[in-house]
């Protein structure tokens, strides 16, 4: 039997969660998300200030709810990369200074392969391989093919802006409450979703979303008086349509029809409906509570690198 301790603070959420073998028996996170409303986005001097002053009181909460004794732990987990390198080193001390303490396993975890295995989390059985995994943040879009827990190629990613932040920043461009894309999310509206904008790429092309978030800023600095909810509606559904023409052109490539989708985006209303309108493919989303940056990817992930 192991317990897995796992500690994930690569930007601003201090998330601390405790595993028996495979099972999730508590999962804490500290957020100062409503702090960076006011600033319009994360600060990372702050961020990383933030998980000084509450991992502590995380850990212990994390113990408490669990109901295991700290000397029970037999690994200690921490998200290494990618992330705020302030916030990162937070993580790898505290990491590091309780695995001396215990003599315990210390392992550092790519944040990237916590996310792609999240749809797993209380569901292992959905782990079968291979299968393609989307992960779609406001810091990454990448698409994997896996065929393994360690055997994983990067088969498309974007060439500039991850489709969260560029849903952020037309958030922003229209003076929506931060996190925008959460904002676009909650104003979508069907019949408001047909502003002329850019084509879309070719399917085999990169992931691309510049062009978009340039004509969503042109356009409300050009415009005096706009439909804002129109601008934000026709922008998100280009998005969406873009993630889904890409997720039908590599699973009929690699002739693969188990497609799992993480990362903060995945929680996207939208998204969800379009990806459960897809036929012929078995469409894994992740659950809603595990979208965001939590520790209990970093576990669940731990725990499969273990078993």
């Amino acid at each position: 039997m192991s317990i897995i301790l796992a500690i994930e603070t690569s930007c601003d959420d201090t998330s601390i969660a405790l595993f028996k073998d495979n099972e999730l028996l508590a999962l804490e996170t500290d957020t100062s998300s409503k702090e960076y409303n006011k600033l319009g986005g994360i600060v990372p001097e702050i961020a990383a200030r933030k998980h000084e002053e509450s991992i502590n009181e995380v850990f212990k909460k994390c113990l408490e709810h669990a109901k295991i004794n700290i000397n029970d732990i037999t690994h200690i987990a921490y998200t290494a990369t990618p992330g705020l390198p302030g916030s990162l080193h937070v993580g790898k001390i505290f990491a590091k200074s309780l695995s001396y303490v215990l003599n315990v396993k210390l392992i550092p975890i790519d944040h990237m392969m916590g996310h792609l295995y999240s749809f797993g989390i209380g569901h292992k059985e959905n782990i079968k391989f291979p299968f393609l995994g989307l992960v779609v943040s406001g810091g990454n879009t990448i698409l994997y093919k896996l065929d393994g827990v360690n055997d994983h190629e990067i088969i498309n990613a974007t060439t500039d802006d991850a489709v969260g932040e560029v849903l952020d920043k037309i958030g922003r461009a229209l003076e929506w409450e931060y996190p925008g894309g959460i904002s676009l999310d909650k104003k979508y509206e069907e019949s408001k979703s047909n502003l002329k904008i850019i084509e879309h790429l070719p399917a085999s092309t990169n992931f691309s979303f510049s062009g978009i978030k340039t004509f969503a800023t042109n356009y409300a600095n050009n415009h005096k008086k706009f439909d804002k909810v129109a601008l934000g509606s026709s922008c998100l559904k280009w998005c969406v349509e873009d993630i889904i023409i890409k997720l039908k052109y590599y699973s009929d490539l690699y002739n693969i029809n188990r497609i799992a989708v993480t990362g903060g985006v995945a929680a996207n209303a939208l998204l969800n409906k379009e990806l459960n309108k897809i036929k012929d493919k078995k469409i894994f989303i992740c659950e809603r509570k595990y979208c965001g940056d939590n520790a209990a990817m970093i576990g669940f992930y731990t725990s499969l690198l273990i078993y």
